[in-house]
């Protein structure tokens, strides 16, 4: 009872996380609405092959050195900053560039974007979160000590992962729904402009976090 009490809990820690608005959060909503479902989910695989490193190296107890490494924590922690910040002011630099006229055209140039570059920002947008190291630790913490079976550890990282990644997924697919992009297309330009603002806010926060 208690081993299922304690995956209970993982899963609903875990996908209060996912569901919470953060990096992840932003950059699959970005990439789904500016670009086009393919890239959404692309971009969602990414962040959950990163999140299956963050998770690897906390089970092994790596995660203990990058959270307690102030240089480690540092190095990991300004790189995400500036990648968030790159990652934000590209795509606000690019809705400028781009008419006012809410044309076809523009619609079909978002599209462009590679499924190996969106699956990069998804990947590099995750695995540069110095964050996740502590969230893991702290949520690991919990249920797992030195007795704890490997088996039932596999399962706690794998109730994380698979959730985050339905998450992510279904994110994704609701927002490229045909009612959903119909009712937004006229804004997608004003949308990659909110996105990318949002990003470079994320990035300033994490930057004094």
């Amino acid at each position: 009872m208690d081993e299922l009490a304690n995956l209970t809990a993982v899963a609903v820690v875990s996908l209060l996380a996912a569901i919470s608005p953060g990096p992840d959060f932003f950059v699959v909503l970005r990439n789904s609405l500016s670009y086009s479902r393919k890239a959404g989910l692309m971009t969602a695989l990414g962040v959950s092959v990163a999140l299956l490193v963050h998770l690897t190296y906390t089970l092994v107890g790596i995660g203990v050195l990058i959270a307690e490494s102030v240089f480690l924590y540092s190095l990991i922690k300004y790189a995400g900053v500036a990648y968030l910040f790159y990652l934000g002011a590209s795509g606000l630099i690019s809705s400028f560039k781009k008419s006012e006229a809410l044309t076809l055209k523009y619609a079909k140039e978002n599209t462009d974007i590679s499924a190996y570059k969106a699956f990069r920002q998804g990947f590099l947008t995750n695995l540069l979160n110095p964050k996740a190291a502590v969230f893991f630790i702290s949520l690991f913490s919990q249920f797992i000590d030195s007795t704890t079976p490997a088996l039932l550890r596999v399962e706690y990282a794998f109730i994380n992962w698979s959730i985050t990644l339905s998450w992510f997924l279904f994110l994704s697919f609701l927002i490229t729904s045909k009612g959903f992009v119909g009712k937004i297309n006229k804004f997608r330009i004003y949308i990659d402009r909110v996105m990318g603002g949002a990003l470079m806010f994320l990035s300033m926060k994490l930057l004094f976090i």
